[in-house]
């Protein structure tokens, strides 16, 4: 299974704060949704993230890399 995590900067009052970089792991049973390219899987993985207790990173994360193995990706 591959190991993924979410690379950003987390937004606070409307406000992305660019100066407190964040990584977000993606637990391994929402790996499949994270990686495919269906944005309604996108958004699935995301809704599922507090079931895990990591947030949800609409709205709240600024996302600039998918961090695949090691390996980021810009992610737009």
């Amino acid at each position: 299974m591959h190991k993924v995590k979410i690379i950003g900067f987390p937004i606070a009052k409307g406000e992305v704060l660019d100066s407190m970089p964040s990584e977000l792991p993606i637990p391994e049973a929402l790996v499949p949704l994270a990686l495919s390219r269906d944005g309604d899987d996108w958004d699935k993985m995301c809704q599922q993230l507090p079931d895990f207790g990591f947030i949800n990173p609409i709205g709240n994360m600024h996302i600039t890399h998918l961090e695949i193995d090691g390996v980021r990706r810009s992610f737009h």
